[in-house]
Order: structure tokens, then C-alpha cells, then sequence
């Protein structure tokens, strides 16, 4: 049976010591009918030379280059092109692991399914013995998805790790210019939704740079403040069950910004943080579904917000 194409849409920008690695790692895997779809977003290095090299030796490379516009932008201009009936996304300094796109294709035409999501690894270096487990799959409904996510619990909303059905992505683009992209838009594409697999095997390998979001403070990181509480919106409005799910992970936001805020002493927004924590605390804590770490977050707040800032530096510095 002929091998349908599937997209892979790797956004670029100034990755010269990571872009190899990365796309060694998709093109050596064994489905084999790929459109992999480079977005240069304006690198300033080597990235769009190490780019072309590579569509100049393997025919299913194309590479696309724009002035810098984000990674939001580099994702919606790379669906705006491809091809093909699925699509996955890979970040230029991460690595996909070997039979990554076989896996999830064959579990997504087995359960007939819109979204299927392996697991996530993270770290410096990858360990390339690393062994998968046998595959097991897990079926959840859009409502289950979203509460699981939310939750923060087996399913991520990041848009990496997964296999799509490109359709998905017809009505909805990745908001320009704000971060945490991904937690903006999972409920929306969730939302088109009629069954998400989730897979108990390791399909992805995120690099742990010094330069990532997760690793630096900018001020930009308040945005997840506004996404959740647009996120909280949209599920009043669509899914009022799982309220109490978005109100959850708009503390949990609240609680890590107000951290960051008085550890690089954003006084004004850690003091809006906490009078969100105060406020909302109360049912989260006799919610049966909220995660362990959130409930202690919240049992150590009551003992006041000097208490709790002391005690967030020694996880957050």
C-alpha cells in the first residue's frame, strides 16, 4: 500500500549547532514518504546554508525563507504549504527518535484517530540507547483530552511529539507574537476533535538549552497569564464541566509567574499574581483532580506570600 505523505514543518532560526542532528534524525526514519518543510525565519548564522545543503541532497527537503517573524508565524507559513494529509512539527534544535512518524502514523489509521501523542523526553544530550517501550495506547474523547491537559497530567499541549490530521489546522493559526503559543491554540484544535490516542512510547527528544523559554526570564513569559485566562473564557463558554480544570491551570500559571516575578523583582505583577492566589485558591485545593505539587503549592501559600516567595526561589533560581 502506497505510504501517504505526511508534513514535517521544522521552524528555523539561528540553530547552526543543532540543525544537522535535527534533521538527520527525521530523515532517516523509516516511514519514508516525507515532505519535510523548512521555515528559515530570518537566521543570522549558518542555518539557512546547513538547510539548503540538505534539500540539495534529499529531494524531500524544501526550505522556505522569510524575514524573522516568530515561531508562530514560521509554523502557520510552514501549514500554509504543505502538502501533505498529516503533519507533525519538530523544533531545529530537538530530535525525533528513530520510527517516531511509523509509530504514531500506524496507531492514528489503527484507532482512525485525529491527533495521536507520544512522549516527550527532555535533556542536554540524548541518550542514543535509549530503549522505547512496548507500545501501549490510551483513547481519550475531546472532553478528556482537554481535562487532561489541563490537569497537566499524561497529555501536553505542546504542538511537538504529535501526529495530525492537517484539517485540524484549517480554522486556527498560531498566534504571532505571543509565547506560549501552544497552550493558546491545544483546546482550540482539541475542540475539532472526535478521538486523541496517547502513547505510552517515547517519540520526541527536547533539548534543554540555556536560551530557551524555560530556562530565562523575560518579561514576555506574563503572556501565559492572558492565554490562560482566554483559555478559561473559551471553556466557560464551550465546556462549562471542565471550568474547574481551566481555573486550575490558570492558578497554576499565576503561581509559577508570581514566583518568577519576585525572584527578578517584577514587584507589580507578582503582587497582581498573588491576589489571584488568593482568590482562587480555595477550590482547586478540594478539587479531587488537581495534581499533588499544585495542592502544595496552595497549602504554602496560606502561609503568606513572603513565606511562599522564600521557599519558590529554591526552585525557581
Amino acid at each position: 500500500m502506497q505510504e501517504e505523505i505526511i508534513s514535517v514543518i521544522v521552524p528555523v532560526y539561528n540553530v547552526e549547532m543543532y540543525l544537522s542532528a535535527c534533521l538527520d534524525s527525521i530523515l532517516t526514519q523509516s516511514y519514508r514518504n516525507l515532505e519535510v518543510i523548512i521555515i528559515n525565519d530570518g537566521s543570522t548564522d549558518f542555518s539557512l546554508k546547513i538547510a539548503e545543503k540538505y534539500s540539495e541532497s534529499d529531494d524531500r527537503v524544501i526550505v522556505y525563507s522569510y524575514e524573522n517573524a516568530g515561531l508562530s508565524e514560521a509554523r502557520n507559513r510552514g501549514l500554509s504549504v504543505a502538502t501533505g494529509k498529516y503533519v507533525t512539527f519538530v523544533d531545529s534544535d530537538d530530535l525525533l527518535l528513530q520510527d517516531s512518524i511509523k509509530v504514531m502514523y500506524d496507531e492514528l489509521k489503527k484507532y482512525q484517530a485525529d491527533i495521536v501523542e507520544g512522549k516527550i523526553i527532555r535533556g542536554k544530550i540524548i541518550d542514543h540507547n535509549i530503549k522505547t517501550n512496548k507500545i501501549k495506547s490510551e483513547i481519550f474523547t475531546v472532553e478528556e483530552a482537554i481535562s487532561n491537559v489541563l490537569y497537566q497530567k499524561k497529555l501536553l499541549p505542546s504542538a511537538c511529539g504529535k501526529l495530525y490530521r492537517k484539517e485540524l489546522f484549517d480554522s486556527f493559526n498560531f498566534e504571532k507574537g505571543i509565547l506560549y503559543e501552544d497552550l493558546n491554540i491545544f483546546y482550540k484544535i482539541l475542540s475539532k476533535c472526535s478521538k486523541i490516542v496517547w502513547l505510552d512510547y517515547t517519540v520526541y527528544f527536547y533539548r534543554d538549552t540555556e536560551g530557551s523559554i524555560v530556562n530565562t526570564w523575560k518579561s514576555q513569559r506574563l503572556d501565559v497569564l492572558k492565554v490562560t485566562e482566554n483559555l478559561e473564557n473559551y471553556i466557560s463558554e464551550v465546556y462549562p464541566g471542565l471550568l474547574p480544570a481551566a481555573k486550575d491551570r490558570r492558578l497554576s500559571a499565576n503561581f509559577n509567574m508570581f514566583a518568577l516575578c519576585s525572584i527578578n523583582g517584577d514587584h507589580q505583577n507578582a503582587k497582581k499574581c498573588w491576589e489571584h492566589i488568593k482568590k482562587n485558591r480555595n477550590q482547586s485545593l478540594f478539587n479531587s483532580k488537581v495534581r499533588f505539587k499544585n495542592k502544595a503549592g496552595i497549602l504554602l501559600s496560606y502561609f503568606g506570600k513572603n513565606i511562599f516567595s522564600i521557599t519558590a526561589r529554591r526552585f525557581y533560581s
